[in-house]
């Protein structure tokens, strides 16, 4: 039992580092694309509002959760309900099954991240999902704003290249709005860019923005579908690495499986070969 739980906690601290470490080099990337992009708006108006924004942590919780589309269902009050409920089930099942407060605070401990654990991972898959849509939007503007197209015209249709179903919505409704409210476009993009938490989205808007005051922006979508096209072949570059990593460990295991049954006999045969020996 002492070995099962060494290895849980083995599992679990490895874990741990990898989201830290996974979590650090996100960024790293979005401080590069931001410093590349000119995203940096630090006025002190801001500040000040981002502060307060984060003193009251229960409006904060429910702002950031609303931008990941609401995982699991989740507001901000059932959010610290269920990490606290969380928290003292697995510290007290730990505590009376293995009479041990260290792995009861293990296991609490686990169980309060574990939900943003998960949320962390949710949004990774979102992002992921939606600059994938991005990317097909913004190539499928460039293309119809090069054809003598107006940007009226050819946002009408994208969300149909959208298969994310939060970024399809948000979609859909930017362009109605937008057409609605007589192509005043930057209202509609300060909505669409509030709605989520991913610096490409807040890129295209930004590049959309431009439309009002120069009329071509094809160059600047270009210069975006080049940043998320390179984004996506890196996705794809670690999906592959992950995926080769897992069919390791599997042939691993799988090889050291034929390996004790091959040899395990032949192991007890030769240990009561010596026994019979010297006995």
């Amino acid at each position: 039992m002492i070995d099962v739980i060494n290895v849980f906690l083995f599992v679990l601290i490895f874990m741990l580092v990898y989201l830290l470490v996974n979590k650090y080099n996100i960024f790293l990337k979005t401080d590069k694309y931001k410093k590349k992009n000119n995203l940096y708006f630090s006025t002190k108006e801001y500040s000040i509002k981002n502060f307060f924004q984060k003193i009251n942590f229960v409006k904060a919780k429910d702002n950031f959760l609303s931008k990941q589309g609401y995982p699991l269902n989740l507001n901000a009050i059932s959010y610290y309900l269920l990490k606290v409920s969380l928290t003292f089930l697995l510290f007290f099942a730990a505590s009376f099954n293995y009479n041990s407060v260290l792995l009861g605070l293990v296991l609490g401990a686990l169980g309060y991240f574990c939900v943003d654990i998960y949320i962390y991972l949710n949004k990774k898959t979102r992002d992921n999902e939606i600059c994938t849509d991005l990317l097909n939007v913004v190539d499928s503007i460039s293309l119809q704003l090069a054809a003598e197209m107006n940007l009226k015209d050819s946002l009408r249709r994208q969300f149909e290249n959208c298969k994310n179903k939060d970024f399809k919505r948000a979609i859909l409704e930017f362009a109605t709005q937008y057409e609605l409210s007589e192509l005043d476009i930057n209202k509609s993009l300060e909505e669409l860019k509030n709605k989520f938490d991913i610096l490409e989205i807040n890129m295209f808007c930004n590049s959309l923005k431009e439309y009002s005051k120069v009329g071509n922006i094809i160059e600047i979508l270009e210069n975006l579908s080049d940043t998320l096209k390179t984004k996506y072949l890196e996705k794809v570059k670690s999906d592959t690495r992950t995926k080769v990593l897992y069919i390791t460990f599997g042939v691993i295991l799988a090889l050291g499986n034929i390996i004790m049954l091959t040899f395990y006999p032949l192991f007890i045969s030769i240990g009561q070969g010596f026994n019979s020996i010297f006995s």
